[in-house]
């Protein structure tokens, strides 16, 4: 408890080992990943209930670009422009798209462009409400999704969830207002969802409406790895107890997942090409896709589709489902063959791997045959903590190397002092580490410095990470100028009441106060 772990990992501190593992970066690239707001956004139909324009927030400088344009619009715009990640990508199964491709003997970016051009194929984000672009099974670990009115928490009850009440009241937007690209469905779908599995042993407002819920492993009942904003080191979690019952720690019931998963794709799935649509990333090129900050918008005609410049990359990733399972519990050839790439910086973790065989032993066979092994959680710790610069000083030595090639400076020495030092899950079970510091965080912190911030811009002259290079406090972009955020100026606290609702009156004439609960977290447990 306490600062030793806080309920919401703040900082993954060993952040380039953490995303190997989390996101299967050691087996294929590149992985899916949603910036929740706009996906639950479009997914619980909050996007139907608007009572104002995106053009309500503008700024009177602004050409009134978004005046009379709906939020949802926006979405979709961001969406098909590869500004940001939306789910499901396109109204297609991306494994049958991968297909046709295949057969039309076209990469996968032409073949879609060209049927986006025919109509054919349409992106998801366009229609949320149709039957095959809604969501259907959910997995959620230990989150505070359901009960949070910061997220929406009537919505999900009703639109996602189908709970029998009436949950919203608000009314829906009237005709006048609703989308000019994102389709409006008269009846708004109810209970998307087919199943809904939780893994968490807290009884909180996801629980109470899944479907299932598997019994989890408290913090002292598991192997684990904690960091946090609020101190420099890292720390362990050790089981005092066994798991009671029929509880299982995070990593196992995973196991258990990705192996049935496995099983069922035998006879299911087997090997296919799956597509995966990848928005724009900072830290690259692609930053430079709006030059002099002007939007165009391919589909408006004012430019041409062009994947990863004007929408987003669509790439082929060929996916062995059977052996989802045999390659979770093993550290794939991915790490050592194309290395490890953090906020536009790359090391290759060669020797790390040949560590870890030692370490942790070799798989003996199946799709990891040779490779080190991640069956226990204690090795998967082991892992984490030895891909990352911040728990390995060879490997922060070397990123900085590698950075300080890219921008001409002398950078090595920034961690020399620590680059024998290894944390690894042995070391800190016997005591929590200081971590060290490395080239994809902008702040520097050591032994006796704790971290703060862009300290290694400041200090070294390292360019920032921004467009010019430079500190950059101008937002050349017409988004961000239509609402008055070009640069960083005092803003008022949003009057939502004058958009909302104005102030009743008591039948007794005196006003009422509406007190307005809102927290990102449980709306009725403890967190």
């Amino acid at each position: 408890g306490g600062w030793a772990h806080y309920v919401g990992q703040e900082k993954v501190r060993p952040i380039a080992g953490f995303s190997q593992v989390a996101f299967g970066l050691d087996w294929t690239r590149p992985p899916r990943h949603q910036a929740s707001t706009s996906y639950w956004y479009m997914n619980t139909c909050q996007w139907r209930y608007e009572a104002f324009d995106a053009g309500v927030f503008g700024s009177p400088l602004g050409r009134g670009a978004f005046e009379g344009m709906h939020l949802a619009d926006c979405v979709a715009q961001a969406a098909r422009m590869g500004w940001m990640p939306q789910y499901p990508s396109l109204n297609r199964n991306p494994l049958d798209i991968a297909d046709d491709a295949a057969q039309a003997g076209m990469d996968v970016g032409s073949f879609i462009v060209q049927e986006l051009r025919e109509g054919r194929i349409d992106f998801a984000v366009n229609d949320p409400d149709a039957p095959e672009n809604q969501p259907r099974v959910l997995d959620v670990w230990r989150a505070n999704l359901i009960g949070g009115s910061a997220k929406g928490h009537e919505y999900f009850l009703q639109h996602l969830l189908g709970v029998p009440t009436s949950a919203v009241r608000n009314e829906e937007t009237p005709v006048e207002n609703r989308p000019e690209n994102v389709r409006w469905h008269d009846e708004a779908p109810t209970g998307k969802l087919d199943l809904l599995l939780t893994l968490d042993f807290r009884m909180n407002g996801t629980t109470l409406h899944s479907d299932i819920v598997l019994p989890a492993a408290t913090w002292y009942e598991k192997h684990d790895i904690s960091s946090t904003d609020m101190h420099p080191f890292v720390h362990p979690f050790n089981p005092a107890i066994a798991s009671p019952w029929e509880a299982r720690s995070d990593w196992e019931s995973f196991k258990s997942l990705a192996d049935e998963f496995s099983r069922l794709a035998e006879k299911h799935l087997g090997t296919r090409s799956d597509v995966v649509m990848a928005p724009l990333q900072h830290d690259t090129a692609d930053e430079l896709a709006q030059p002099m900050g002007h939007v165009k918008d391919w589909l408006n005609g004012e430019c041409d589709p062009i994947p990863g410049v004007t929408m987003p990359r669509f790439v082929a990733v060929e996916r062995d489902f059977t052996k989802v399972g045999e390659r979770m519990v093993s550290l794939g050839p991915l790490v050592d063959k194309l290395g490890e790439t953090w906020k536009g910086v790359t090391w290759m973790p060669d020797l790390e791997v040949d560590e870890l065989r030692h370490l942790n032993g070799v798989v003996a066979e199946g799709a990891g045959a040779g490779r080190p092994s991640m069956l226990w959680a204690d090795q998967v710790c082991e892992a984490i903590l030895a891909l990352s610069g911040t728990t390995n000083g060879r490997l922060a030595v070397q990123g900085f190397e590698t950075l300080g090639v890219r921008v001409g400076k002398d950078l090595a020495h920034i961690s020399a002092d620590r680059s024998e030092e290894r944390i690894t899950f042995q070391s800190i079970q016997t005591e929590p580490r200081k971590v060290i510091a490395s080239a994809e965080w902008s702040g520097l912190e050591g032994r006796e410095r704790r971290y703060s911030p862009f300290t290694s811009m400041v200090e070294y002259d390292i360019p920032w990470r921004t467009l010019t290079g430079r500190q950059q406090f101008y937002v050349d972009h017409e988004w961000m100028l239509e609402y008055g955020e070009g640069l960083a100026t005092y803003r008022p606290p949003v009057n939502l009441m004058r958009h909302i609702d104005d102030p009743q009156l008591h039948e007794e004439g005196r006003p009422e106060v509406v007190l307005r609960y809102l927290t990102p977290h449980s709306k009725w447990s403890i967190h």
